[in-house]
């Protein structure tokens, strides 16, 4: 009786595999995918991301190259963590404040009846800022508050590992 029960307390069991685990994991990939899309042509053409910045008329030169050096980078560093699995929880809070501040934006941009290129995937995409832009950036929101709401406010865990 006894060695039933020690065979029983050894046995290891396979985590379950919830609907919020496969949500978590494809929402991750997404933005991984996303940051390195957006962040690479960036990173490997400043001055036309500069041009970008510049084009929303909201901030000084000064401040818009700042922009235009640190936002590549911020992109390819959520990229790498989203991409390794390493400090998610940490990438996916930052992931919604930039998602905020690129819907805020563009959405200004779009208001005020500015004929500008969104700049969001370097030259390449040359796409203008109107409802097809707003709908990608609103849709990645979306699923980035869901993702943080699940973590904060229903007391889950997401990211094991970080």
């Amino acid at each position: 009786m006894s060695l039933a029960i020690t065979q029983t307390n050894n046995q290891k069991t396979q985590p379950s595999v919830t609907a919020i685990d496969i949500y978590d994991s494809i929402v991750t990939w997404v933005f991984g995918v996303v940051f390195l899309i957006s962040g690479m042509p960036h990173w490997g053409n400043p001055y036309f991301f500069l041009g970008s910045v510049y084009a929303y008329k909201l901030v000084d030169p000064g401040i818009g190259q700042m922009v235009a050096i640190g936002m590549p980078l911020i992109q390819l560093v959520f990229a790498i963590c989203f991409l390794t699995h390493t400090f998610l929880d940490a990438a996916h809070l930052g992931t919604l404040f930039l998602f905020l501040c690129f819907a805020t934006v563009q959405s200004q941009a779009y208001f005020r009846g500015l004929d500008i290129s969104c700049g969001c995937f370097g030259p390449d995409h040359d796409t203008a800022i109107g409802w097809y832009t707003l709908s990608i950036i609103y849709g990645l929101l979306v699923l980035s508050i869901i993702r943080n709401g699940i973590m904060f406010f229903c007391g889950c865990r997401l990211s094991k590992d970080s």
